[in-house]
């Protein structure tokens, strides 16, 4: 619902799916903020998140999600793939 937003993932959405199915979710859409890598975890209940224009734009790099991440106390893998 918020893809191309970069106002967050709607994490009510999210979490209303994840509560109902029992496969991972994947958070896409709307990232345009480091804390909306966070609020999806955590509010939205995903098991992933998804972003890309984050990275063609250059708005975060992904050494910075990390150190964002790692400083919020989580714990995560990191997947990248794409053109860069």
């Amino acid at each position: 619902d918020a893809d191309g937003t970069q106002k967050g993932i709607d994490d009510e959405i999210t979490s209303m799916i994840s509560d109902l199915v029992d496969v991972p979710i994947i958070a896409s859409g709307g990232i345009g903020k480091l804390i909306h890598f966070k609020d999806a975890i955590i509010n939205g209940k995903a098991d992933a998140v998804l972003a890309a224009s984050v990275f063609h734009r250059d708005i975060f790099s992904i050494d910075e999600i990390k150190d964002y991440l790692n400083k919020s106390c989580y714990t995560f893998v990191l997947i990248v793939a794409g053109f860069f």
